[in-house]
């Protein structure tokens, strides 16, 4: 059993401490992945306390040397300014060295920094390649955004009927956002065909989640529904 295999062993069996000494032993003597798995843990805190400057240096070793989930990581790092300043460029570089691999949650990221025009030049016809790209390998909240820009005629034609099918998509996997979305236009029967009753268990099912729009809505209809009742 190699250094690595060992730690990662001792790693699934709760043993934290050997586990992060079995890998910065690995990562000494150049293991790309225990380099990475020394940055995850760090920001995660399995074991031991978050520490998001340690798991940026790890990972920006790991990142350099071409690993695909490190370069990913940093992004996020970058993105949201944690163990680093807040530098939403930087983020866009190292989600795009990722999504430039096919890394499928990179790829949503970076495009959502398109449709924002965060980081860099707002383009919205590469964010929806990236959507597409991301939610036609499963990632839901990529088929949720994409429906939004189907809905919104933001980089495609409005269309409230594709983005209904993106809003069942996601909304069968759960997403709440997706939930709402879904059952507002179920409401207003745009794109589909009005169904309250579905709507309002669509609702029900975000608050759920504690969705705050649709919570505020549920409210908003228990209301009305009293004051038609008096």
């Amino acid at each position: 059993m190699s250094i690595l295999e060992n730690a990662n062993d001792h790693f699934e069996h709760g043993n934290y401490a050997a586990a992060m000494e079995g890998w910065r032993q690995a990562a000494e003597e150049g293991d790309t992945e225990a380099e990475f798995l020394l940055g995850q843990i760090h920001s995660r805190g399995e074991g031991i306390k978050k520490d998001f400057l340690a798991a940026h240096d790890h990972f920006m070793k790991a990142a350099n040397r071409g690993h695909t989930e490190a370069e990913y990581s940093l992004g996020v790092l970058y993105g949201i300014g944690l163990g680093v300043e807040e530098d939403v460029p930087e983020a866009a570089y190292w989600y795009t060295r990722a999504a430039d691999k096919k890394h499928v949650p990179a790829m949503c990221n970076l495009a959502g920094l398109y449709e924002r025009g965060e980081g860099v030049t707002q383009d919205f016809a590469r964010a929806v390649e990236l959507y597409s790209a991301a939610a036609e390998a499963g990632y839901i909240v990529a088929t949720f955004n994409l429906g939004v820009m189907w809905e919104n005629g933001v980089g495609l034609p409005q269309d409230e009927a594709k983005a209904s099918q993106l809003y069942e998509l996601a909304s069968d996997a759960g997403l709440a956002p997706a939930q709402f979305n879904l059952a507002i236009l179920l409401m207003d029967g745009k794109g589909v065909e009005r169904d309250v009753e579905r709507a309002v268990s669509l609702l029900q099912a975000a608050a759920g989640q504690n969705h705050e729009p649709a919570m505020k809505t549920l409210k908003q209809l228990e209301e009305a529904s009293a004051k038609a009742t008096r």
